[in-house]
């Protein structure tokens, strides 16, 4: 199996995972202590990872687009939290998931990526279907504000940047450094909320490890180490999965059973997945990176 093949199935796998982000997000724990908690942990876990390697080291080429990618995931994770709390997962998701759309729009022009024209006809496939699953998405509709949106577009807008800004410097100087640092970053700026972020790990420790460890550490790991084998569009593409995993997931552990058009839009995101891959393992959209 190529590089190429194992980094599509590695970021499918990954959507699906972080389809359960949102039932996490809906403890009994403040946005603040939720996102200062997935950072924190995620940072001290690949800090650890690069100290057992010998590679606790931050090379001065790119530090300043990876602080600034990190000061964008900050925001982005925070104001994604904050929309979920404020309006339902449904209205949420779709307007957070512009950003990786506006993304693949841009590459061209900023990452002069070249890409098919069929990847495209993927991504609209696939935010078709996320827009049919979101849309008779029942329950949560009476909590939706203008509030909420507001918020979601300015995440929308921080991960559209953060795709761009890091994945010259992932090509360049690898996932594991440009992942730490960026976590780094956003522990700092999200450090007044420490406090909130501890007390909420001691009240939930199961839910919010998994989050910080497994999903943000390593998750995020294998997101840009995925991401460097792939052009954005093709990113945007395969993550259109998490939202259609979130569908799912509420059905298995909260018994929210989806509507016909539901499984129309999951089918879609699917199929959009699925030429996106094709198109992926046919054209060398990318030199070969270097090892991790």
């Amino acid at each position: 199996m190529s590089r190429r093949s194992i980094a599509i199935l590695a970021l499918t796998f990954l959507a699906v995972a972080w389809g359960a982000i949102p039932l996490i997000v809906r403890e009994d724990v403040p946005w603040q202590g939720l996102v200062t908690t997935r950072v924190w942990l995620g940072a001290a876990t690949l800090f650890l990872l690069m100290a057992a390697t010998g590679r606790l080291k931050m090379p001065a080429t790119h530090r300043p687009q990876i602080i600034a990618a990190g000061v964008l995931l900050a925001v982005h994770w925070a104001t994604f939290f904050w929309a979920i709390k404020l309006t339902s997962v449904a209205v949420a998701l779709a307007v957070v998931f512009l950003g990786p759309v506006t993304a693949a729009v841009l590459a061209p022009r900023f990452l002069n990526e070249k890409v098919p024209g069929r990847v495209y006809w993927a991504l609209a496939v696939a935010f078709t279907g996320v827009v049919l699953v979101v849309a008779f998405e029942g329950g949560g509709a009476e909590q939706e504000t203008w509030q909420g949106v507001a918020i979601a577009v300015v995440s929308a807008l921080t991960v559209a940047g953060l795709l761009l800004v890091s994945k010259a410097a992932v090509d360049a100087v690898g996932p594991l450094v440009v992942t730490a640092g960026e976590l780094a970053t956003a522990s700092v700026v999200l450090s007044p909320f420490l406090g909130t972020a501890v007390r909420g790990t001691l009240d939930n420790p199961l839910p919010l490890l998994t989050l910080g460890i497994l999903i943000t550490g390593f998750g995020y790991l294998i997101f840009w180490t995925a991401t460097r084998e792939l052009p954005v569009a093709v990113v945007s593409v395969l993550m259109h999965v998490e939202p259609a995993s979130a569908v799912v997931l509420a059905l298995i552990f909260l018994g929210e059973t989806p509507a016909p058009w539901q499984w129309i839009g999951i089918a879609l995101v699917i199929a959009g997945g699925l030429l996106a891959a094709g198109d992926a393992a046919e054209e060398e959209v990318l030199s070969a990176p270097a090892n991790l």
